[in-house]
Order: C-alpha cells, then sequence, then structure tokens
C-alpha cells in the first residue's frame, strides 16, 4: 500500500522534502500526492506551473503526482481535505494520510476535529457571531476550549488543514501526523533553512531576488526553475482585473446568484464594485468581516469560469484521477489503482469540447474541462499571455 499527501508544492521547497523523507522513514513505501493544479486553495494563481512543479516533487521524493482537480483545490479548507482524500480514496491503493501541522499532538487535533459534530458548537458559534465575532475567530475560540490549545496555533493554516483531514479521514485510512518544521506558513521572511512558500515567493517576485538564499530552501531544480521563470516574466494576479471586469459588466444579477460561493447578496457587491483601479483594491472592497480575500479570489475565479453552485454539487461525487509526474516505483503503483487513470487529456476530450456544448459530458469529463480550462486562464497571467490549449499537448512526466 502507499502513503498519501495532499499538497500545493508552490513551489517545493525544503520542509517539503523533510516532510517526505520524514514518510518514507517511517513508512518505507511509495508516497502519492495529491497536488493543486494551476491555482491554490486560497485562489491564486501557482507561481510555477503544474507540471513543473510535478516533475519538482518527483525530484524531490513523491513517487506519483496526481493533480487535484480545479473544483476541489480552489474551495474552502473543509472542502479542499475532502476532495484530497476522496480522491486518494478512490485509487484504492492509499492507507495512510501523511500531514503536518504546527501542532504535534494528534489526540488535540482529533478532539478538535470532532468538536465540529458536537451539538453544543453550532450553538456556541451562533452566540459568538451574534456579538459580533467573525466566524473564523469564534471557531477557534471554540477548539482552543475543547483542546486546550493556544489559539494561534489553531488559526494556522496547516493546524486548520489537518483538523479537516481528521474530520473526513474514513476508517480505512490512517493519519500520520508530522510536526511542520521551519517558519508560519505566511512568515514572509527567508531564514537559513526551512523558510515558508510564501517567503520563497515573495523573495522571487523582487525585481532582483536574493537567489543565494533561496538556494539555501529549494533543492538545485527548483531554484533552476525558479530563475528561468523569474527571467521569463513571473505570473501575476493583477491581470486578471480586466477579465474579471468586463464578465461582471456583462452578466445578470440572476446569473451571478448561481455561481458556486455566492451567497448573502455577495452578487450586488460585485457589481458595485466594478470601479476598482486595480485587482488588489477590487478584492479589499470585497473583503468584509464575513468574506476574507481568499475567499472572495475563489469567487472570483468561479465567476470567470461560469463555475455554478449545481455544478459543483454534482461534480464532488465524482473523481478524475489525472497522472502529472511519477517516477518507476510511481509507475509500478498506476498498475494497482482501481480507478480509471488519465495520462493523455485527447483520449478523454477533444479541443471542441472547450467551446462548443456538442456532446454530454461524463462528470469526470467536466472536471477535467474546469483543469483545461483553469490552465489556460492560469496562461492569461502574464505580461506576455501563453498559449492555450497546452493541456491537451502536456504529457505526464516519467522521472527515471
Amino acid at each position: 500500500m502507499a502513503v498519501g499527501i495532499i499538497a500545493e508544492y508552490n513551489p517545493f521547497h525544503a520542509g517539503h522534502a523533510h516532510q517526505i523523507a520524514a514518510v518514507k522513514k517511517l513508512c518505507g513505501c511509495e508516497v502519492v500526492a495529491v497536488m493543486s493544479g494551476s491555482f491554490t486553495q486560497r485562489g491564486v494563481p501557482t507561481i510555477l506551473d503544474k507540471h513543473t512543479r510535478a516533475t519538482l516533487a518527483v525530484a524531490g521524493g513523491v513517487d506519483l503526482v496526481l493533480e487535484l482537480p480545479f473544483v476541489s483545490a480552489v474551495r474552502s479548507a473543509q472542502d479542499f481535505a475532502r476532495g484530497g482524500i476522496r480522491l486518494l480514496e478512490s485509487l484504492g491503493v492509499v492507507d495512510v494520510l501523511a500531514f503536518g501541522a504546527e501542532v504535534a499532538d494528534l489526540s488535540a487535533l482529533r478532539r478538535a476535529a470532532a468538536a465540529f459534530d458536537e451539538k453544543s458548537f453550532a450553538t456556541n458559534l451562533r452566540g459568538l457571531m451574534s456579538i459580533g465575532t467573525s466566524y473564523a475567530a469564534a471557531v477557534t475560540k471554540i477548539l482552543a476550549q475543547v483542546t486546550g490549545l493556544d489559539e494561534k496555533l489553531l488559526r494556522q493554516p496547516n493546524t486548520i488543514l489537518a483538523t479537516e483531514y481528521l474530520r473526513a479521514l474514513p476508517e480505512k485510512i490512517s493519519p500520520l501526523l508530522i510536526e511542520r518544521v521551519g517558519a508560519a506558513y505566511d512568515d514572509s521572511t527567508l531564514h537559513e533553512k526551512f523558510s515558508s512558500a510564501s517567503a520563497i515567493r515573495s523573495a522571487v517576485s523582487e525585481p532582483q531576488p536574493p537567489w543565494n538564499k533561496i538556494a539555501a530552501q529549494v533543492d538545485a531544480a527548483t531554484l533552476s526553475a525558479l530563475q528561468r521563470e523569474h527571467a521569463a516574466g513571473l505570473v501575476d494576479e493583477k491581470f486578471l482585473l480586466r477579465p474579471i471586469l468586463a464578465k461582471l459588466i456583462t452578466s445578470r444579477v440572476d446569473v451571478l446568484k448561481k455561481i458556486f460561493g455566492m451567497t448573502e447578496g455577495l452578487e450586488h457587491r460585485l457589481l458595485n464594485a466594478t470601479t476598482a483601479e486595480n485587482f488588489s483594491a477590487l478584492v479589499e472592497t470585497l473583503t468584509a468581516r464575513r468574506y476574507t480575500a481568499s475567499r472572495i479570489r475563489r469567487l472570483l475565479l468561479h465567476v470567470l469560469l461560469d463555475v455554478t453552485a449545481a455544478e459543483v454539487a454534482e461534480l464532488d461525487a465524482a473523481t478524475c484521477v489525472r497522472v502529472l509526474a511519477f517516477n518507476e516505483r510511481g509507475r509500478a503503483l498506476l498498475k494497482k489503482i482501481n480507478a480509471p487513470v488519465i495520462t493523455k487529456v485527447t483520449k478523454h476530450l477533444n479541443r471542441r469540447d472547450v467551446y462548443e456544448r456538442r456532446r454530454p459530458l461524463e462528470p469526470y469529463q467536466r472536471i477535467l474541462l474546469r483543469d483545461v480550462q483553469a490552465t489556460d486562464l492560469r496562461g492569461l497571467l502574464f505580461a506576455t499571455p501563453r498559449p492555450t490549449l497546452q493541456d491537451f499537448s502536456a504529457p505526464p512526466v516519467f522521472i527515471t
């Protein structure tokens, strides 16, 4: 059997390599990573394309990298976790889920996960929110009382995800907690070792990146990939502004209401925000106590791609197993997987499916179609847009 990891590798760095080495030392079996594709859980474009990131992950110790579909990847922490676990479970070869967290106490995390399903949780949550406490702060306060853990630890993104993994984990898959080392998830400072992915991305985005410091955080292959990308021009979410504004000024309220994540009159807030001068201002205008910046970014992507709530509800019941990269051990593992595996997009979709609705598509094909569209959208977010439909010509990468 194999160990599963749900990740973004944005980019792959020393902390990820540490986790994989720890997993292999403890379990001694193949590692399957389910990785976000073109956009992250927070709704931002990835610094490197998905095939490059998957290749670097295999070079760093992963045996098989599968794409976490856009319809699962660009979601709340709860849905992100559920989507990744659902995909791993469908393979029939994963019996352990490895994940990192700032909290090294698995029993405490289990108590936090169980607290969500207790009757008192909803009551306490409503009480705190009625007096002006935000949802996130209210949840943290309740979990701190249940677990005895510090609220600051419970607010860490990896700890939040760890709790959601435990909530979604089926009995046949066991949890393996690997204590997270190094800087916090959102720490923007480069350290001598084990800096956050956020800090690395920030450093690479500088006009003159400190490559010698970045080299201490990533392996040589990742460093080279980041240097090439910097020289060619990095992806930038600021280029989302014009397509979003064009979409909004040509949309109807009744259509926007159907978009996934559009609740509590958000469609009206969106339409009133079309005077924003740049993308950051647009996000800031829409952000409120009840709507985090990450939620707004995800919502804007769903608006651009016309992802409706009805579609998400239907596709959540389906799986799409697309291979991005693998090595010899991963190839042997692929032969044991129970679910249909996609290695060549053109066997399941054709270019006309992207632009036409001339034939009904199976749920897994529609999931794949959303991934193709997300890749094309990311390709537009450069000073010089990149060619579209690259997913049709990009086979999985085999690393010997």
